[in-house]
Protein backbone atom coordinates (compact mmCIF):
# COMPACT_ATOMS: atom_id res chain seq x y z
CA UNK A 1 0.00 0.00 0.00
CA UNK A 2 2.80 2.45 0.82
CA UNK A 3 4.47 1.80 -2.52
CA UNK A 4 1.19 2.21 -4.40
CA UNK A 5 0.70 5.52 -2.57
CA UNK A 6 4.20 6.63 -3.60
CA UNK A 7 3.44 5.70 -7.20
CA UNK A 8 0.14 7.63 -7.04
CA UNK A 9 1.89 10.64 -5.52
CA UNK A 10 4.48 10.51 -8.28
CA UNK A 11 1.70 10.58 -10.87
CA UNK A 12 0.00 13.49 -9.11
CA UNK A 13 3.24 15.48 -8.90
CA UNK A 14 3.92 14.75 -12.56
CA UNK A 15 0.46 16.02 -13.52
CA UNK A 16 1.12 19.36 -11.80
CA UNK A 17 4.59 19.47 -13.37
CA UNK A 18 6.47 19.04 -10.09
CA UNK A 19 8.96 16.71 -11.73
CA UNK A 20 11.48 16.71 -8.91
CA UNK A 21 8.97 15.35 -6.39
CA UNK A 22 7.51 13.04 -9.06
CA UNK A 23 10.94 11.48 -9.62
CA UNK A 24 11.48 11.14 -5.87
CA UNK A 25 8.17 9.30 -5.36
CA UNK A 26 8.62 7.18 -8.49
CA UNK A 27 12.14 6.20 -7.37
CA UNK A 28 10.88 5.21 -3.92
CA UNK A 29 8.10 3.12 -5.45
CA UNK A 30 10.47 1.54 -8.00
CA UNK A 31 13.03 0.58 -5.37
CA UNK A 32 10.32 -0.90 -3.16
CA UNK A 33 8.61 -2.81 -5.96
CA UNK A 34 11.94 -4.24 -7.06
CA UNK A 35 12.65 -5.40 -3.52
CA UNK A 36 9.17 -6.80 -2.83
CA UNK A 37 8.06 -8.02 -6.26
CA UNK A 38 11.28 -8.31 -8.21
CA UNK A 39 12.71 -6.34 -11.13
CA UNK A 40 10.41 -8.02 -13.68
CA UNK A 41 7.03 -7.33 -12.08
CA UNK A 42 4.33 -5.35 -13.85
CA UNK A 43 4.35 -2.66 -11.17
CA UNK A 44 8.13 -2.31 -11.35
CA UNK A 45 7.94 -1.89 -15.12
CA UNK A 46 5.05 0.61 -14.89
CA UNK A 47 6.85 2.85 -12.42
CA UNK A 48 10.10 2.52 -14.38
CA UNK A 49 8.31 3.84 -17.46
CA UNK A 50 6.89 6.73 -15.45
CA UNK A 51 10.32 7.50 -14.03
CA UNK A 52 11.81 7.58 -17.54
CA UNK A 53 9.12 10.00 -18.66
CA UNK A 54 9.63 12.30 -15.64
CA UNK A 55 13.42 12.39 -15.78
CA UNK A 56 15.14 15.29 -17.50
CA UNK A 57 17.08 13.95 -20.50
CA UNK A 58 17.26 14.39 -24.23
CA UNK A 59 14.46 12.90 -26.31
CA UNK A 60 16.99 10.58 -27.93
CA UNK A 61 18.01 9.23 -24.53
CA UNK A 62 14.36 8.86 -23.47
CA UNK A 63 13.54 6.96 -26.65
CA UNK A 64 16.52 4.65 -26.16
CA UNK A 65 15.55 3.97 -22.53
CA UNK A 66 11.99 3.19 -23.64
CA UNK A 67 13.27 0.81 -26.34
CA UNK A 68 15.39 -1.04 -23.76
CA UNK A 69 12.44 -1.13 -21.36
CA UNK A 70 10.17 -2.59 -24.07
CA UNK A 71 12.70 -5.37 -24.66
CA UNK A 72 12.90 -6.11 -20.93
CA UNK A 73 9.12 -6.15 -20.55
CA UNK A 74 8.59 -8.39 -23.58
CA UNK A 75 11.23 -10.78 -22.24
CA UNK A 76 9.57 -10.93 -18.83
CA UNK A 77 5.85 -10.54 -19.54
CA UNK A 78 5.42 -11.18 -23.25
CA UNK A 79 4.30 -9.17 -26.25
CA UNK A 80 0.59 -9.33 -25.40
CA UNK A 81 0.73 -7.84 -21.92
CA UNK A 82 -1.00 -4.57 -21.07
CA UNK A 83 2.21 -3.11 -19.62
CA UNK A 84 4.08 -3.99 -22.82
CA UNK A 85 1.37 -2.34 -24.89
CA UNK A 86 1.30 0.84 -22.77
CA UNK A 87 5.06 1.14 -23.06
CA UNK A 88 4.96 0.56 -26.82
CA UNK A 89 2.34 3.29 -27.10
CA UNK A 90 4.50 5.71 -25.11
CA UNK A 91 7.50 4.84 -27.29
CA UNK A 92 5.40 5.56 -30.38
CA UNK A 93 4.40 8.94 -28.99
CA UNK A 94 8.00 9.90 -28.29
CA UNK A 95 9.21 8.69 -31.69
CA UNK A 96 6.48 10.68 -33.41
CA UNK A 97 7.27 13.79 -31.36
CA UNK A 98 10.91 13.34 -32.38
CA UNK A 99 9.78 13.24 -36.03
CA UNK A 100 10.81 9.60 -36.44
CA UNK A 101 7.50 8.92 -38.15
CA UNK A 102 8.38 5.67 -39.94
CA UNK A 103 9.67 4.13 -36.72
CA UNK A 104 6.64 5.47 -34.83
CA UNK A 105 4.38 3.85 -37.42
CA UNK A 106 6.03 0.47 -36.91
CA UNK A 107 5.75 0.75 -33.13
CA UNK A 108 2.09 1.84 -33.29
CA UNK A 109 1.25 -1.02 -35.66
CA UNK A 110 2.88 -3.47 -33.27
CA UNK A 111 0.96 -1.91 -30.40
CA UNK A 112 -2.28 -2.00 -32.38
CA UNK A 113 -1.94 -5.73 -33.14
CA UNK A 114 -1.48 -6.42 -29.44
CA UNK A 115 -4.27 -4.13 -28.27
CA UNK A 116 -6.74 -5.57 -30.77
CA UNK A 117 -5.95 -9.05 -29.51
CA UNK A 118 -5.84 -8.24 -25.78
CA UNK A 119 -8.42 -5.45 -25.49
CA UNK A 120 -10.55 -5.80 -28.61
CA UNK A 121 -10.96 -3.57 -31.66
CA UNK A 122 -13.36 -1.11 -30.03
CA UNK A 123 -11.55 -0.56 -26.72
CA UNK A 124 -10.68 3.10 -26.09
CA UNK A 125 -6.94 2.34 -25.86
CA UNK A 126 -7.06 0.44 -29.15
CA UNK A 127 -8.89 3.33 -30.77
CA UNK A 128 -6.32 5.79 -29.39
CA UNK A 129 -3.63 3.78 -31.17
CA UNK A 130 -5.71 3.76 -34.36
CA UNK A 131 -5.97 7.56 -34.09
CA UNK A 132 -2.22 7.87 -33.51
CA UNK A 133 -1.57 5.81 -36.63
CA UNK A 134 -3.79 8.20 -38.56
CA UNK A 135 -1.73 11.09 -37.27
CA UNK A 136 1.56 9.43 -38.21
CA UNK A 137 0.36 8.63 -41.73
CA UNK A 138 -0.78 12.24 -42.17
CA UNK A 139 2.63 13.45 -40.99
CA UNK A 140 4.22 11.09 -43.53
CA UNK A 141 2.02 12.72 -46.22
CA UNK A 142 0.06 9.50 -46.80
CA UNK A 143 -3.25 11.32 -46.42
CA UNK A 144 -5.38 8.51 -47.80
CA UNK A 145 -4.07 6.02 -45.23
CA UNK A 146 -4.25 8.66 -42.49
CA UNK A 147 -7.89 9.35 -43.24
CA UNK A 148 -8.66 5.62 -43.19
CA UNK A 149 -7.29 5.36 -39.66
CA UNK A 150 -9.04 8.53 -38.52
CA UNK A 151 -12.36 7.25 -39.89
CA UNK A 152 -11.85 3.89 -38.22
CA UNK A 153 -11.13 5.64 -34.90
CA UNK A 154 -14.25 7.80 -35.28
CA UNK A 155 -16.48 4.82 -36.07
CA UNK A 156 -15.16 2.95 -33.04
CA UNK A 157 -15.64 5.94 -30.75
CA UNK A 158 -19.19 6.43 -32.00
CA UNK A 159 -20.00 2.90 -30.79
CA UNK A 160 -18.91 3.71 -27.26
Amino acid sequence: EVLDACFALGKACNMVRDFEDARRYYKRAKDGYEEQLGPDSEKTFEVTRSLIMATVMSEGERIEKLRVLVQRIVGALGEENIVTLRTLDQLGVKLDENEEHEEARKVYERCLRGREKVLGVDHRDTLATVHNLGLVYMEMKDNEKGLEYYERALKGKEKM
